[in-house]
């Protein structure tokens, strides 16, 4: 049977408790009281009947119930006995001991601007959300050193710590490409910081990792710059293909007035009316002339018969 699922009501058992202290009182004064009066009690009876009011006052608060999540640490007098609850009902001496509920559970929280310097002495700043638990074993040890003041007194410093050392290992430039290894190394070093005061490391994550000012121009003017020499270097090829083209194109024209020269001038002449013609029709819209009776394009114009 699962105890920590076991609902308790306390008041319940209070008011229960003091029902039956109270009956048992009544039947305490009822059996003990004198023969000779009806209402009489007898000393042994008051006495026995304010045992069992007192009893059954004092026995419900030593009764308790740790939470799911959570452990108990079993103080006496206030002082830590070392006795762990776990999970469930419990039961304590009354009134000289009580149980302290210390959360197992993941605990998040979040860290802004962790300012770390790498290798070559750029800042960079990391907001980080570091997940946590107390280590249930240990829950009298993290009470005694730490009571509930975790994130001030351990994890905060310890995470600040662990990103100084872990990225002063790395380049600014190697941020990025590296991050799961620097992550890693991030994760190892701050669990054994954590572990030594009772505290297990569930995750850290970084929701956002910056550099300064200067750093961010200077590797914006890298990229224009990069990008700059790839347009020029593309501006060069362009250039380059413009250059071989009209190299070609001279020498096609050169090889063309070589061929026109060695061609007979009477070939040549017909060779440009064709050209002409050709470019004639190519702009004629088709209509034939109004005011000549000849076919254009064709050299003599075709002159009507006269009857």
């Amino acid at each position: 049977m699962d105890l920590s699922q076991v609902a308790v009501d306390m008041p319940a058992i209070r008011f229960w408790a003091w029902a039956l202290g109270y009956a048992l009182a009544a039947i305490a004064l009822w059996t003990t009281r004198r023969r000779d009066s009806f209402l009489r009690p007898t000393l042994f009876g008051v006495a026995l009947a304010a045992a069992a009011i007192a009893f059954t006052i004092v026995w419900p608060q030593g009764l308790g119930r740790v939470q799911p999540g959570d452990r108990g640490v079993v103080l006496r007098f206030g002082a830590p006995t070392g006795r762990i609850v776990k999970e469930g009902l419990y039961y304590v001496v009354p009134l000289a001991e009580v149980v302290l509920q210390v959360n197992t559970q993941i605990n998040t929280i979040k860290l802004d601007r962790a300012q770390g310097t790498c290798r070559d002495l750029e800042p960079v700043y990391a907001d980080l959300a570091v997940s946590f638990h107390v280590i249930p074993s240990r829950v009298v040890d993290v009470y005694r050193r730490l009571r509930f003041d975790y994130a001030e007194r351990v994890i905060y410093p310890s995470v600040q710590d662990a990103w100084k050392t872990t990225i002063a290992s790395y380049e600014a430039g190697d941020i990025v490409a590296k991050r799961p290894e620097i992550m890693t190394a991030l994760r190892t070093d701050l669990a054994a910081r954590l572990a030594v005061y009772g505290l297990g490391l569930d995750a850290i994550n970084t929701t956002r990792i910056n550099y300064s000012y200067a750093y961010q121009q200077a590797a914006q003017d890298k990229v224009a710059a990069v990008q700059h020499t790839l347009q020029a270097q593309q501006d060069l090829q362009r250039i380059r293909f413009e250059s071989q083209q009209s190299v070609i194109r001279a020498k096609s024209e050169v090889e063309a007035l070589r061929l026109q020269r060695s061609l007979p001038v009477g070939e040549i002449v017909r060779l440009k009316e064709l050209d002409l013609q050709r470019r004639a029709i190519d702009k004629w819209d088709g209509r034939l002339p109004q005011s000549t009776g000849g076919i254009p394009f064709f050299g003599q114009q075709l002159a009507p018969h006269a009857d």
